[in-house]
Formats: structure tokens, C-alpha cells, sequence
């Protein structure tokens, strides 16, 4: 009794003991999630082979943007309107010698009826040049209908929603679920911020995600309450079966761009 009664009367002590870990958590929140989560954190544009170098050792996939070219028969890996660095995709998956289980996303930035089929091709070439299995990549476009090229030859596809689509009318959000339904996509990819719209509106259809505006370091109560919020969010999307990849935002030593 006189053990409880200390312990009573000094409670405020226990406070610091607990917010130790708590503020650890939230401070490192990622490292948390990629262990909890592992195949599901991925890195966000690795568009570089330094920063591929080090994501491939902390992440379970990266996400990457490619340009074709189509006088050259070859991806370019870069995000317009950034200058290109000359980089080719088949250069930077050389630099990796196991994708047995790894994961690749493509953001594919120029999609088009004129380059649909033949980039199809170059991508399968190049998994069977690498021995990569195409069900290892994801290739994304905002045009959901030329993906079924890539369909056709094993690939994962997402269509990467119009932006702002939580604000669209009921029309439009039928034309959406239309036009999934007939490209025959495997996910639907958009940022967090439409998560419980997709929630909503597709039920059926898994989704690709990001988060790239990481958690603030605490500082201050402010901080302290947005950091709980995102982890608490963060963790919700994670945790859904439907939800496949979360994206988190990476900054390397050398090769952000």
C-alpha cells in the first residue's frame, strides 16, 4: 500500500517515461512502418542510380519516372520538366542483380497511341535481357486504356486518377469506374489525400498511394498534434488490405532529383 501510494502521489513522473517512446515513434515514424509494413513502403522517385543504390537496401520497391523515347527505342529515366541526365532504364535496373523480391513502379509520363504497343515491347525486352518478372512492375499512366499493352505482356498496370478527383460530380466519377472497369487495370493509383473518397467510390478495386509530405520533427505542441494526426492516418492506410503500395518520400546522401 505504501509503494502504491508513492507511486500515486509521484504520477507526474511517469509522464517524461512515456513520452519517450511516444515522441520516438512519431520522430521516426517511417523506420516504424517500414517494419511493420515491409512490402508495402516503398520509395518515392528514384530516378537516379545513387539514390537507387541506397533505396533498394531500405525499401521492398521504388517508384521511378520514365520518358519514352520513341526515335531511340528506350525509356528515359527522369520527371519533365527536369533536364534529363541521359539515364536509360535498362542501365538503371543493371544496377540491381536480384528482383526476385523487389518491386518496381514505373510512372510512365508519355503514354500515347503511338508509342503504346512498341514501349510495351522495349519494357518486356528489357525484363528478359535483366530476368526481372514483369508481375515484379507496375507501369502507371493517367491513360488507363493503352495499358493493356502492357497487360497483354504480364505487367502489373495502374491508372493514375485525374487530379482532384474527390471533387468531380457523380457523372463523372460514373465515367471513372467506367473506364476502369473496361481497361481491366489491376490498382487505381492517387496521393493519400483521396483516400477516403476512393474508400468510397471504388470499393473493389485495390489503390496505389503516396505520402510525400513527411511528418514534422516535434518541436512544439503544433507539431506534436500534426505528427499524431499523420501517424494515425498513416497507419490506417497501411494497415487496408486494399491498399497495396505507399509511397514515402526518401532523401538520399547523393542522387535526389
Amino acid at each position: 500500500m505504501m509503494m502504491f501510494s508513492i507511486l500515486k502521489r509521484n504520477k507526474l513522473w511517469c509522464i517524461p517515461l512515456l513520452a519517450i517512446p511516444i515522441l520516438f515513434i512519431l520522430n521516426y515514424q517511417i523506420t516504424i512502418f517500414r517494419y511493420l509494413f515491409p512490402s508495402k513502403v516503398w520509395s518515392h522517385r528514384v530516378n537516379s542510380i545513387e539514390k537507387y543504390q541506397e533505396a533498394n537496401v531500405l525499401f521492398s520497391g521504388v517508384e521511378l519516372d520514365v520518358v519514352y523515347d520513341h526515335f531511340n527505342d528506350s525509356f528515359d529515366v527522369n520527371h519533365p520538366p527536369a533536364k534529363s541526365i541521359g539515364l536509360s532504364l535498362f542501365k538503371f535496373l543493371k544496377s540491381k542483380s536480384d528482383y526476385s523480391d523487389f518491386g518496381i513502379w514505373l510512372d510512365f509520363k508519355n503514354l500515347d497511341e503511338l508509342n503504346c504497343e512498341k514501349s510495351a515491347i522495349k519494357l518486356y525486352r528489357i525484363t528478359k535481357a535483366l530476368n526481372i518478372n514483369p508481375q515484379n512492375i507496375i507501369v502507371e499512366s493517367n491513360n488507363s486504356i493503352l495499358l493493356g499493352d502492357f497487360l497483354k505482356k504480364g505487367f502489373r498496370t495502374s491508372y493514375y486518377l485525374p487530379f482532384n478527383i474527390s471533387g468531380f460530380s457523380e457523372d463523372h466519377i460514373n465515367i471513372q469506374k467506367l473506364l476502369i472497369n473496361t481497361s481491366n487495370v489491376d490498382y487505381i493509383s492517387s496521393d493519400v489525400g483521396d483516400y477516403n473518397f476512393l474508400k468510397k467510390h471504388f470499393k473493389e478495386i485495390k489503390v496505389l498511394t503516396w505520402i510525400i509530405n513527411n511528418p514534422p520533427k516535434i518541436k512544439n505542441l503544433y507539431t506534436l498534434k500534426r505528427s499524431l494526426i499523420n501517424f494515425f492516418r498513416n497507419f490506417k492506410v497501411l494497415n487496408d488490405e486494399k491498399v497495396n503500395v505507399v509511397l514515402f518520400k526518401f532523401s538520399a546522401i547523393k542522387g535526389n532529383r
